[in-house]
């Protein structure tokens, strides 16, 4: 069974028409425990070995910059991104008790157009597939960025660091 957002995800997929080029989850044979780790140990600081934090901007290494979305902040997120480098899309959510990432691939574009079609996000990330950045928009509509070029971006628009 499908949680609600990962079916509101597919619906808006199959609704706009996306090719899987443009925007698909990760295949089953991903290895989603390996990526989940490399986000916490490339972005997060973390005081236990074992800890994870629920939510990363809690927790992300020093540089990171944050800026108030006052309007259309999921179109703010993807415009920061090159708009031909295909990213990940990170998505959490609470399943069954527990949280968990869902994990998409896509150009700056599709994920946009396909965040606009969806109520059920709380925390939104879009990933360097390098790990060289991340972005998040939380639940907030804080903006944040950690990595370069995504502080300098962030900076330019107003952003101020936060860590």
């Amino acid at each position: 069974m499908w949680s609600d957002l990962r079916a509101e995800i597919d619906q808006a997929r199959q609704r706009l028409q996306l090719s899987a080029q443009d925007f698909a989850p990760l295949p089953f044979t991903t290895n989603w425990a390996q990526l989940e780790e490399n986000l916490y140990q490339v972005f997060c600081r973390l005081d236990h070995p074992t800890a994870r934090p629920l939510w990363l901007w809690e927790r992300f290494r020093p540089g990171a910059v944050g800026l108030v979305c006052d309007d259309d902040p999921h179109t703010r997120l993807a415009s920061l991104v090159d708009p031909g480098e295909v990213v990940w899309l990170v998505l959490n959510e609470t399943v069954n008790m527990g949280d968990k990432f869902w994990f998409y691939q896509g150009t700056p574009r599709a994920i946009g157009r396909v965040l606009a079609e969806c109520y059920y996000l709380d925390e939104v990330y879009l990933v360097s597939k390098k790990y060289a950045w991340l972005l998040c928009l939380n639940h907030h509509d804080v903006l944040f960025g950690i990595g370069s070029p995504m502080q300098e971006r962030l900076l330019a628009c107003g952003a101020q660091f936060i860590t």
